[in-house]
């Protein structure tokens, strides 16, 4: 241990206030640093590096660096005490992102990562490399809470690089989970007491994995699997990725949110700066090849695809992210995006989650996600499944002022609005406000001139409403699965409607519907429409309709069986809706078939 990191950490003025009242403490409060503590060794990293170098990087393609405009890290640290804020996806974060800014800054990197982690023999050698432990839940030990705090003044105070992974664990569905405030708030306290007057900047690292190694085992959990916990001998498990292509580690660094120091009340500052890193993060989040990829071929629940079909999709898709200012990877950029997304399929193909079909009578091949496989696949969607929301809730508007259902600005504004709230309990997403400018940029793009206000649309002639379409049609089944879920919750609800029944129970129902849907294929046709995580957030939304409520004991009731039916019939319209639109305006297979391969 460092030789100042128990004076330091007792200087704290909150720690020195307890240990003052009660100075018996002080002797766990030592060992609680001692568990806590990162012990970072510049001769073991550069031995760490190398071994990464031969092991680690033999499974992945590289891993991409990308910076946004002015990130220096070396030359902002002589500025700013610097906190970096990425998501987290694999366990392989860890050694991604230390080792890249080891490789390009030699800086050191204190690592704030679970207990969990601490075990025998990676627990030791995560900590040489600058992990700090911390525990997953503390807040009856007071003094835990306040010696881990004083642990972030130490870091601060010796102006260390501190990493921490906002959202608290990994996703397993891919998406952005919520922020979890805890270290927000601890680092915003303790930096208060630092004397110097450097601001903090928060950095938003946003992580892109071409493939999860944990793909399998994330799709147990969100079917209601039994986390498994983390043991030495999951090591072992390491030799068998020597089997799979796991593709490119796509890193990058955002441009910085400064933070002079908290004003007011903490917790509105902590929640403030939390989803400010939060939004910004999920801004730097690149669509990859085989984000891209994912997005293209689970839009189709059953069917398959042929190679020119997906590439055309992924070309309309890579046109509308460079326009609409959504980042993409290096290698989808001009003249690399064939190569790249090939690459993708190859590599989803040798993983065993997509089949090639060949129909030699047709002379075509396709391409089509095997079924068991439609979960692990979703994972790389969800990543990039933000980005469209906009473009998904216009693909519903244009049908609706073409058909004569939206006819004026205020009918318009409401439908924009109740398709956001139905998605909010899946995505963090843009205000009402950020919403509206948005889609009238979108709308823009598809048409091909300067919009000023969305209402504009309401004029538009078939000919520009066919162009809109035309645009945003790739998005048409984008949200389909969620809907889906959405449909079996409120059917859930409807079986249910004459009992009070436990979280337990409405997952037995709701899983035994999806069964059957998915067998008869009536409405339910995407195999990824059911997971605990997505029908867990169905519960909210359905409160928040004030057709359901909580009881006591964390049961609920059903409150409105007749609002209950017409949210059925809503969902099963919205499916229909987007069934038709996509059959209407995707374009048809080229006459003679794709030869390619």
């Amino acid at each position: 241990m460092q030789s100042d990191v128990l004076d330091i950490v007792a200087s704290y003025p909150k720690l020195a206030a307890r240990l003052k009242e009660r100075p018996q403490e002080r002797a766990r409060m030592e060992k609680l640093v001692a568990e806590i503590n990162g012990d970072y060794s510049p001769a073991m990293v550069k031995t760490l590096a190398t071994m990464i170098e031969n092991t680690f990087l033999k499974l992945y393609d590289g891993i991409q660096l990308d910076m946004a405009k002015g990130v220096d890290l070396v030359a902002l640290r002589e500025t700013h005490h610097i906190v970096l804020v990425p998501n987290h996806q694999s366990h392989a974060d860890y050694v991604a992102l230390s080792y890249i800014i080891w490789k390009n800054y030699e800086l050191p990197l204190y690592v704030a990562g679970g207990i969990n982690l601490n075990i025998f023999p990676i627990g030791a050698l995560f900590r040489k490399a600058g992990a700090f432990y911390i525990r997953r839940s503390f807040n009856a030990d007071v003094l835990y809470k306040l010696t881990f705090e004083a642990y972030i003044f130490y870091l601060i105070k010796k102006n260390f690089l501190v990493e921490f992974f906002m959202e608290g664990g990994r996703t397993r569905t891919g998406k952005l989970m919520k922020p979890r405030y805890g270290l927000f708030q601890m680092l915003l306290e303790a930096h208060a007491q630092i004397a110097d007057s450097k601001p903090f900047m928060f950095i938003p690292v946003a992580i892109a994995h071409e493939f999860i190694p944990e793909a399998k085992a994330h799709a147990r959990e969100l079917s209601g699997g039994k986390k498994v916990a983390e043991k030495p001998t999951q090591l072992l498990k390491l030799f068998k990725l020597f089997n799979k292509r796991l593709g490119t580690i796509h890193v990058r660094l955002g441009e910085g949110i400064e933070v002079p120091g908290y004003i007011g009340e903490i917790k509105r500052a902590t929640q403030e700066l939390a989803f400010e890193c939060f939004k910004a993060v999920g801004r730097g989040m690149p669509v990859t090849p085989s984000s891209l990829l994912a997005l293209v071929m689970l839009d189709e629940p059953s069917g398959a695809l042929t190679w020119k079909q997906i590439e055309e999709k992924a070309h309309d898709i890579v046109e509308y992210c460079q326009t609409l200012g959504i980042p993409v990877t290096p290698s989808l950029q001009e003249g690399r995006l064939s190569d790249s997304l090939r690459s993708a399929l190859d590599m989803f193909i040798g993983n065993k989650k997509i089949d090639l079909i060949k129909r030699e009578k047709l002379n075509q091949v396709f391409y089509a996600v095997k079924k068991d496989a439609r979960v692990e696949v979703l994972f790389h969607k969800n990543m990039i499944l933000h980005h469209f929301l906009v473009p998904g809730f216009i693909n519903a508007v244009w049908f609706r002022i073409f058909s004569g259902e939206i006819k004026n600005s205020l009918q318009l504004t409401r439908f924009l609005q109740q398709q956001r709230n139905e998605l909010k309990y899946d995505f963090y997403l843009p205000s009402i406000k950020e919403m509206i400018l948005h889609a009238r940029d979108v709308v823009a793009f598809a048409v091909g001139r300067p919009i000023h206000a969305l209402d504009e649309a309401l004029e538009f002639s078939p000919h520009e409403l066919y162009l809109l379409a035309t645009k945003v049609r790739h998005f048409s089944t984008a949200f389909s699965y969620l809907y889906e879920a959405y449909y079996l919750s409120a059917t859930g609800l409807k079986y249910l409607a004459n009992e009070t029944f436990n979280l337990e129970r409405f997952l037995q129902v709701t899983h035994e519907l999806f069964s059957m849907e998915l067998e008869h294929g009536r409405v339910v046709k995407y195999p990824e429409a059911y997971s605990v995580p997505i029908i867990k957030d169905t519960l909210d939304y359905l409160q928040n309709q004030q057709v359901l409520e909580r009881v006591d004991g964390g049961k609920f009731r059903v409150t409105d069986v007749q609002k209950v039916e017409v949210l059925i019939e809503k969902f099963l319209r919205d499916l229909n809706d987007q069934v038709a639109i996509n059959l209407k305006f995707n374009r048809a297979p080229v006459a003679g078939g794709d030869t390619s391969s």
